[in-house]
């Protein structure tokens, strides 16, 4: 078990995953704090050290979580954004890990750590394992034609092969049409309108409204949905909420769930794998907002092809950078000097 009062908050700028990072070592050891990740589009997206987040597209109106306050987003990582639930067996047995869940602190050594790139459009959660011998790392960017982009990797540190069974995903996410007045004074009657699918062939999600939301006598259809789906996953099943977890955590299977209504949306994905010494395993869970019936049919026909589909994210997240890149030099974003934590002051 680690000690929190020994781990030493340290900031430093590094080479990570082929670009400039600024990370921060046990930021866990810090009070949470405020980051926005920025893009060359229309994305907004503010994240807490803790974890939790709020995000979107364009305005509040059309959100992906649910649009709240700071202090409220520094609260939500339990029940909004990001989850997973790790079981890894070895010879030893089976033992249960929950990265970045800070009510669990004590149970193994961890160490913390944030990765933001000098970019400002990429953002690194990562825990490390150490008593398990186990990394876990995810990271956002944004893609203006898919969204935002969640790219998961789990890494095994030991000499020896371990069995993982894994739950992860996001929580909590909303339909499109729930405009940010239903969100914050109605969120009981938006629950209550909620219809959820997934579409097993593919495992893509829908998150839509069963109707407008109105008083009104008047017909009100909701024809737009929030989307969300998985890469890199030979084998996994999909589960729309989040009321199979504490089955997962007791060691039972979930089972995939094809359709819920009435209660919060997720997207979490479940498989196995087996992990050979120092190798490692990745995913991605891409999901966007108020996608129209034509765009859901294209995205299908872009999931029929997953490894083609995977190379045009890639490349649609690297021309979001270069844009990104262009539109910060054309205001002088950008100065070079012999300090670089100098330079990277004047960006942000």
């Amino acid at each position: 078990m680690n000690n929190k009062e020994e781990q030493v908050v340290s900031g430093e700028c590094i080479d990570f995953s082929g670009e400039r990072y600024y990370a921060i070592r046990n930021v866990d050891n810090l009070a949470p704090f405020f980051i926005s990740v920025i893009s060359n589009s229309d994305h907004w997206l503010f994240v807490s050290s803790s974890g939790g987040l709020s995000a979107g597209r364009v305005s509040p109106d059309t959100a992906l979580f649910p649009y709240v306050t700071v202090d409220k987003i520094h609260e939500s990582a339990p029940h909004t954004g990001c989850k997973t639930i790790i079981r890894a067996s070895d010879a030893d047995g089976e033992r249960l890990w929950e990265p970045f869940n800070l009510e669990h602190d004590g149970l193994y050594s961890v160490s913390r750590n944030l990765y933001k790139n000098f970019l400002g459009n990429k953002l690194c959660f990562e825990e490390v394992n150490h008593d398990l011998q186990l990394q876990f790392r995810y990271t956002w960017s944004t893609s203006d034609q898919y969204g935002f982009v969640r790219l998961s990797e789990l890494k095994n540190l030991s000499d020896k092969e371990v069995s993982i069974s894994v739950i992860d995903g996001l929580q909590n996410i909303l339909p499109a049409g729930a405009q940010r007045f239903a969100q914050t004074n109605s969120s009981n009657l938006v629950d209550a309108y909620k219809w959820t699918e997934l579409e097993e062939s593919t495992g893509l999600a829908l998150y839509t409204l069963y109707s407008g939301i109105t008083d009104r006598a008047e017909p009100c259809e909701s024809l737009r949905a929030n989307t969300a789906f998985c890469l890199g996953l030979e084998s996994k099943q999909v589960l729309l909420s989040s009321r199979q977890l504490e089955q997962f955590r007791a060691g039972n299977n979930p089972r995939q769930e094809p359709h819920k209504r009435g209660i919060r949306g997720a997207y979490f994905v479940v498989f196995a794998v087996s992990l050979a010494p120092h190798s490692d395993q990745s995913w991605q869970l891409v999901a966007n907002i108020e996608q129209s019936q034509k765009q859901v049919v294209d995205l299908l026909r872009d999931l029929a092809k997953p490894d083609s589909l995977r190379e045009v994210i890639a490349e649609s997240v690297s021309e979001g950078s270069d844009e990104l890149a262009r539109i910060m030099a054309g205001s002088d974003g950008f100065q070079t000097t012999f300090e670089e934590y100098v330079s990277l002051h004047h960006y942000a």
